[in-house]
Parts: C-alpha cells; sequence; structure tokens
C-alpha cells in the first residue's frame, strides 16, 4: 500500500487523463455533433435549453453521460495542477471525489425535490446544474492541454484565468436557476436560498478554502 502512495505522477498521467477526455470530446464531435452544440448553446440562450429538453432522447442521453466523464475528468485535473499533488494514488482519489461529489449532487437534488414536493423544478435544477458544468469543462479542454503540457511564465496567471472562466459560468449558473425557479415554478425564495446554499455555495466554499487557504 505505502508502495502505491509513493507512485508519483509524470507528465504521462496527464497524457493518459487528456487523451481519454479528448477521445471522449470527439466522439460528441463525430457521433453527436448537432446535440452536443445545442447544448454548448443553451449555456447562453434560454431557447436551446428548452429545445435540449424537448429533445430527451437516447442521444441526449449519451450526451450527458459523456460530457459528464469530460466534465470530470477537465475539473479533476485542475484541481490536481492548483494543489500540486504528485502521488498518483491521491490524484486518482481526487478524480473518483469529483465524480462522485456530482452524483451526490443529483441524489440531493432529487430527494430536496420530493421532500418539499417540487419535483418538476429538481429535473431542471440537475439540467441546469450540470449544463453550465458540462460545457466549462468541454470549453476548456484546450487550456487544460496547455496548462499541463507547455512551459511558460505564466503558468498561474493561465490557471488562474481558468477559475475566472469557471466563476463566470457559476454566477450564470446561479442566476439561471433563480431565475427560473421564481418565474416558471414560483418556487419560494425560502426554498430557492436553501437549495443555492446547500449544493452551490457550500461546496464551492468549501473548494475554494481548499484550493486557495489550504
Amino acid at each position: 500500500m505505502k508502495v502505491q502512495e509513493n507512485i508519483i505522477i509524470s507528465d504521462d498521467f496527464f497524457f493518459i487523463v487528456l487523451i481519454i477526455a479528448f477521445l471522449l470530446s470527439a466522439i460528441l464531435k463525430s457521433s453527436y455533433w448537432k446535440h452536443t452544440k445545442i447544448l454548448l448553446k443553451a449555456t447562453f440562450a434560454q431557447r436551446y435549453a428548452n429545445q435540449y429538453l424537448r429533445e430527451d432522447n437516447v442521444f441526449t442521453e449519451r450526451v450527458n453521460i459523456i460530457s459528464f466523464l469530460i466534465m470530470t475528468l477537465t475539473f479533476s485535473v485542475i484541481i490536481i495542477k492548483k494543489l500540486a499533488v504528485i502521488s498518483l494514488l491521491q490524484s486518482l482519489i481526487t478524480i473518483g471525489l469529483v465524480f462522485i461529489f456530482y452524483m451526490m449532487k443529483i441524489i440531493a437534488i432529487k430527494v430536496l425535490g420530493y421532500l418539499f414536493m417540487i419535483k418538476d423544478f429538481s429535473k431542471l435544477a440537475i439540467f441546469f446544474s450540470l449544463i453550465y458544468d458540462r460545457s466549462v469543462g468541454i470549453l476548456l479542454l484546450p487550456l487544460i492541454l496547455v496548462l499541463c503540457f507547455f512551459s511558460f511564465e505564466i503558468y498561474i496567471e493561465l490557471l488562474y484565468f481558468i477559475f475566472c472562466v469557471i466563476g463566470f459560468f457559476i454566477l450564470v449558473k446561479l442566476y439561471m436557476l433563480w431565475k427560473i425557479a421564481r418565474r416558471m415554478y414560483a418556487v419560494s425564495h425560502f426554498y430557492i436560498f436553501l437549495y443555492l446554499c446547500t449544493l452551490e455555495f457550500f461546496p464551492i466554499l468549501i473548494l475554494g478554502k481548499s484550493l486557495f487557504i489550504g
């Protein structure tokens, strides 16, 4: 066990992870590009989000799964690079924790929707909560490639630029969730506040503390 913990990750680890991520993105491009474009556009225009939701079928489900995996790998690499993780075991654990976090988030939203009898909104909350994360996971892939394999003096600046992009998408996501909850489902401010604090703000604060404060 100690031997495994002492295995140091190298560029080969990031190469394999990014190869998988780019392979998955190539599958989206070659086989599901129509639905992937709608997914990416839905991040910036609600009419595309509505179109994507209307086209709920096996193809959109596959796009959801593939983009979810890309998102998991992308965010995991960012966390590993920011924390300067050097252990192979810890890096694999990081990927696993990111995956588990999102799965638990989906389950928690469904449970809250059931408890507060807002199941329809919970479905939309899952969609809009993940659509921005999945989209930014795909869009950041080229920058992650540069971050991992190019040696230059703006490494820190690039890393923080990536966090700024993620932060922007988070703010847009929070605004859209609040807007949809109030306008389409007339969910009370209390329930919206409870959801945002529990499943959006709190995890971000915990992660931010770990990444920037230690």
